[in-house]
């Protein structure tokens, strides 16, 4: 998925659930900042930190590729 695309997900998300940016950092665990960058659609966090944004919005990620299922299987 494309960061903009994503930055659009959570922004949306985030409205619907009638949250503050400053609500869902607290929610996810975060810095407002992190919020801020997602929805600004710039890569500068973790990975750990993404999902728990997500989690607090009801979404995740699912990795999709040719490799994912041999990804899985060795994991």
């Amino acid at each position: 998925m494309q960061s903009d695309a994503l930055a659009s997900l959570i922004v949306w998300h985030r409205k619907r659930a009638g949250l503050s940016q400053t609500d869902l950092a607290r929610h996810a665990g975060v810095s407002r900042y992190v919020v801020q960058d997602l929805e600004a659609g710039h890569g500068r966090t973790t990975w750990s930190k993404l999902l728990a944004v997500l989690a607090v919005l009801n979404l995740r990620l699912e990795p999709e590729g040719p490799l994912v299922g041999r990804w899985r299987e060795e994991g």
